[in-house]
């Protein structure tokens, strides 16, 4: 079938034959826009699509995913790959989100497709148990800055450093590894106080705030990053320098180009990773720890939310969920103070 590329841009097509496209051809245009990339975010969408394009080509007997049409995409089809994920042991969570991918998708398509209906709008979500995120004990966030340290001590080369502070950076701001990974030496001001015009998730900006316990530990980065840095720039200029990624990779560098010293994403969980003490470690994991000693600390879910980027605070209100037991030991220390009636 010669169909014309970039369906979703073009009002050309009629309605009549939107439902006879290749359903293959039009999601890989659907990722394409929305989902280019290597983020986290991105990698889900296309995990999500593919798993779903490979059901429906199961569902629909076909011979392959590029002989599915528009038109088998339907609500029976897609209730029933929600159905199926459960029923093999997905996770509610993963499920949800697989969904909520169909969800946005089948939107997009009804917004550029003529007579296309969204399959996936009736849909339920299946029902979730809030939990608390999983954070770190103090005890162990202790533990693993001393090994952080000690690593450092023992080898003193530029990525010991580096590394070490990445992990303390995280931990002080609660930083997404996308936004620290991306985040740039002008961003930070002079006094090494304040980080400004973070892009959150939702395309929104904030600034965010460096504790002083964490400035000395920056600052001492700072120097042995200019040291490595001379290697490449001689003499460095500030405005070259304030273009140029935080936490700097020198594999396969252009000098011309700033954003080829970012580090992947992938180095960056590999990072964090090897920081792993009792518990296998994670750059989100980090940032759950922060949130959950932020409100411990201020009791204010608000403060939380916009320190964390949040634009709704019902998502920051999952920190504070309380466990069975944590509720049982609340009524039985109630009844105690209160005496027998």
């Amino acid at each position: 079938m010669n169909v014309s590329s970039k369906l979703l841009l073009s009002d050309a097509q009629p309605a009549s034959s939107v439902a006879k496209l290749a359903l293959g051809m039009v999601t890989r245009e659907y990722i394409q826009l929305y989902a280019d990339g290597t983020s986290h975010t991105a990698r889900a969408k296309q995990l999500d699509t593919d798993k779903f394009l490979e059901f429906l080509c199961r569902h629909k007997k076909k011979t392959a995913i590029d002989a599915l049409l528009v038109q088998d995409w339907d609500y029976s089809s897609t209730q029933r790959f929600i159905d199926e994920l459960l029923h093999i042991g997905e996770a509610p969570a993963t499920v949800a989100r697989r969904l909520a991918t169909l969800k946005h998708m089948g939107r997009i398509f009804s917004e550029r497709l003529p007579g296309f209906i969204n399959p996936a709008r009736e849909v339920k979500a299946p029902r979730q148990q809030i939990a608390r995120p999983k954070s770190i004990e103090p005890l162990e966030v202790e533990r693993i800055k001393h090994g952080a340290a000690h690593t450092r001590s023992q080898k003193k080369s530029f990525a010991t450093v580096r590394n070490e502070t990445l992990l303390r950076l995280l931990l002080d701001t609660g930083l997404r590894a996308d936004e620290i990974r991306t985040l740039r030496r002008g961003q930070i001001d002079q006094s090494l106080e304040w980080i400004s015009q973070v892009r959150t998730k939702g395309r929104r900006y904030r600034d965010v705030y460096i504790t002083s316990e964490m400035r000395p530990v920056l600052a001492a980065y700072l120097k042995t990053r200019l040291e490595e840095l001379a290697r490449f720039y001689p003499s460095l200029h500030s405005q070259i320098d304030a273009r140029l990624p935080l936490f700097i990779s020198t594999y396969k560098i252009d000098t011309k180009n700033p954003k080829s010293f970012e580090m992947g994403a992938k180095s960056v969980w590999r990072v964090i990773r090897n920081f792993s003490v009792d518990t296998k470690l994670h750059p989100h994991l980090l940032r759950h720890t922060y949130a959950t000693d932020l409100l411990h600390g201020s009791k204010d879910i608000r403060l939380v939310a916009q320190a964390l980027g949040h634009s709704d605070v019902r998502v920051t209100m999952r920190y504070t969920e309380r466990t069975n037991e944590e509720v049982a030991d609340a009524l039985e220390k109630s009844r105690e103070q209160n005496g027998p009636s």
